[in-house]
């Protein structure tokens, strides 16, 4: 338990104009043209004294916070911190706002908006903020989800990690948990009992001409209990950006990846990891994620990731800066996609057990016909958190028997909404994202052998008369495969390049992000 301490918050009660908000969030590369405030007078202003008064919740010393309640409750100003379990306000903010209600599909109530237009001078925005809310713990896997949403020339941006929501449901102490910090034993000098690290959005802009941006934050389902947005001060800027990567990772195995290499630095300085997972750290440091996997920052700049020895998919974030700016990243690592041991693969003599096929053998693929199998690989894991299996139940995507996957693995699936809303009759969605607990759900419980089986490109190919992927060594995959995998791999297919993934095909078709399967899912259900 920490001592209290009021964070110095200038209100727009108080004065504060929506122009010097946007002035204060907005930095290099940005020119702001306008700004307008919407929302109750105490539920928006600026922040200074962060790194000083409120250290590892705010995203910066300075900046702007955006509220459901009254700003300033954030904090309090004397006694213990987190003395009250219930902060709540029902303030005169915007109730039932349409674009809202859609965003978080229910009611809105107490939103605060805040209104920018700008000229970039390239292409690619990005902003640090952090999420905090007294909607933590009870109410992150209820109705009651209170949301940030940031939407640019009208659309609405998702972020790079889970299901794109920034919301308590997405972030938590079950999902996406190393970016949650639970303030529940009164550790942090706020009065959130819940709240993120620094994340971060990436967005896409047009160079040189005016773009509107939306920052919103609004209670959801009914007026209770807050939730605060703190936006980094300077930090929605095009001068660096963070780009996202992914790496593929065994759960004993460890892969290096080289995070900076697709970061956007458009300043003088050179780039330099300061953080990871808001953690400070040096060349030679170890830092273990609450998930328990370890990540070590090389003196090279390169990160070398460490399995725990349990099966899981897993996020981290970094922080790199130029000696101007800083920007934070994500990397999100996530498990092979393979068949079970035991599903029956199409060939042209008659179906076979996944695992009983050797490289020469003819598998039917949905493309190409009969193409020969180049390479098969296995594994054997227990059966449980996100290792465990997904069961497809029979004729859930058409006409096909029962069946069993990696949650990784990718189904094809054929939907006229998936044309509508991303130009693609067929796409390829993880069966992870296509779970809805009744007929696709997991299947956890002893041991599961995945099998892998690689072509010459990537293919669909049929089994349990079920259209799924084969294994695809992309850019990423094949650039973090363990070792031996890796040299197997490019022993049959020299022409890959290990450490920029080129020289496989793409993938057979469009394949979805987890936020992209969602709005899938949604769409249906609506």
């Amino acid at each position: 338990m920490v001592a209290a301490s009021e964070l110095p918050i200038n209100t727009v009660r108080e004065g504060t104009t929506a122009t010097q908000m946007a002035q204060t969030i907005f930095g290099d590369g940005v020119t702001v043209t306008g700004a307008t405030y919407y929302g109750d007078r105490d539920s928006a202003g600026t922040y200074s004294g962060g790194d000083s008064v409120a250290p590892g919740v705010t995203p910066g010393d300075t900046g702007v916070i955006l509220s459901t309640g009254e700003a300033e409750d954030f904090t309090n100003s004397s006694g213990q911190a987190n003395q009250n379990a219930n902060t709540s306000t029902n303030t005169s903010g915007t109730n039932n706002h349409g674009q809202y209600n859609s965003a978080a599909g229910a009611r809105t109530y107490d939103a605060a908006t805040l209104d920018v237009d700008f000229v970039p001078d390239t292409d690619t925005l990005t902003m640090q903020f952090v999420f905090s809310s007294e909607e933590y713990p009870e109410f992150e896997n209820s109705i009651y989800q209170d949301f940030v949403g940031v939407w640019i020339n009208g659309t609405l941006v998702p972020m790079d990690v889970g299901n794109g929501d920034i919301d308590p449901g997405n972030v938590n102490t079950t999902n996406n948990i190393n970016m949650y910090v639970n303030n529940q034993n009164d550790d942090f000098n706020t009065e959130m009992d819940g709240f993120t690290i620094s994340l971060t959005l990436t967005m896409n802009v047009n160079p040189g001409v005016t773009n509107s941006m939306r920052i919103a934050v609004a209670d959801v389902s009914d007026a209770r209990y807050d939730s605060n947005l703190l936006i980094a001060g300077n930090s929605i800027q095009t001068d660096l950006v963070a780009m996202s990567d992914n790496i593929d990772l065994f759960p004993d195995g460890d892969k290096v990846i080289d995070v900076l290499a697709n970061d956007i630095n458009n300043g003088p300085g050179t780039l330099t990891i300061t953080h990871i997972n808001g953690v400070a750290a040096a060349a030679g440091d170890i830092i273990t994620l609450p998930t328990g996997q370890t990540v070590e920052l090389n003196p090279d700049g390169t990160f070398t990731v460490t399995g725990d020895g349990d099966v899981e998919n897993f996020n981290f974030t970094y922080t790199v800066d130029n000696g101007i700016n800083t920007d934070v990243g994500f990397v999100n690592a996530t498990g092979v996609p393979c068949f079970v041991a035991g599903t029956m693969i199409a060939t042209p003599d008659g179906e076979r057990p996944a695992e009983t096929l050797i490289p020469g053998d003819l598998v039917l693929t949905q493309d190409d016909g009969p193409q020969p199998l180049r390479w098969i690989g296995t594994r054997a894991v227990q059966a449980t958190g996100d290792f465990a299996p997904i069961h497809i139940r029979a004729n859930t995507f058409g006409i096909h028997r029962d069946l069993l996957v990696s949650p990784l693995h990718r189904v094809l699936i054929r939907d006229n909404l998936a044309e509508l809303l991303f130009g693609e009759a067929e796409v390829l969605v993880a069966a992870r994202d296509l779970v809805n607990d009744r007929s696709v759900r997991r299947r956890a419980g002893g041991q599961v052998t995945y099998v892998h089986l690689l072509f010459d490109r990537h293919q669909v190919v049929f089994s349990e008369g079920l259209e799924t992927e084969s294994f695809l060594p992309g850019p990423m995959t094949t650039k973090n495969l363990e070792r031996e995998v890796v040299n197997e791999i490019c022993t049959i297919f020299p022409e890959i390049d290990p450490e920029t993934g080129q020289g496989y095909s793409p993938a057979a078709r469009r394949t979805l992000k987890r936020y992209e399967a969602g709005l899938l899912r949604a769409a249906k259900v609506a």
